[in-house]
């Protein structure tokens, strides 16, 4: 299906930009207003659910349904990215309180340690995937 392929490419995108946005920041000065806007809370809500969602439908419905594999990588990635999000936006200070963050601080760090890389992972994915769509494992 066309609109998963689509979708899997601009979430891929969105959720990679915000995971790796203080690399991105830094490196293009003019898009930090850009990334700062999406990685509000609920920016990254919105992306860690949709990233997860499509993730899974991609992994359930093929965009080409000779080639199985085709999707995998794109799902996997907006699997993996769409969890990292969500696990972020639940650990945010709002939601656990102070006093439980200190007691296991490398343990709650350690799904998103490695933020810019999966984000960049992911970015790698879309733009692979928006370029050559019908190769067989990208």
């Amino acid at each position: 299906m066309l609109q998963l392929y689509f979708l899997s490419v601009a979430t891929n995108t969105v959720a990679g930009i915000i995971l790796a946005s203080d690399w991105i920041a830094r490196k293009f000065g003019g898009v930090r207003a850009v990334t700062d806007g999406l990685s509000t809370r609920r920016g990254k809500l919105a992306a860690g659910l949709s990233a997860l969602f499509v993730g899974l439908l991609t992994l359930v419905f093929p965009s080409l349904p000779p080639i199985v594999l085709g999707d995998l990588v794109p799902s996997i990635a907006g699997l993996a990215m769409g969890v990292a999000l969500l696990f972020e936006v639940l650990r945010q200070e709002s939601l656990f309180p102070a006093e439980r963050a200190g007691e296991n601080e490398r343990m709650a760090r350690a799904p998103i340690a490695y933020r810019t890389t999966l984000g960049m992972l992911g970015l790698a994915a879309a733009l692979v995937h928006f370029f050559l769509p019908e190769r067989l494992i990208v």
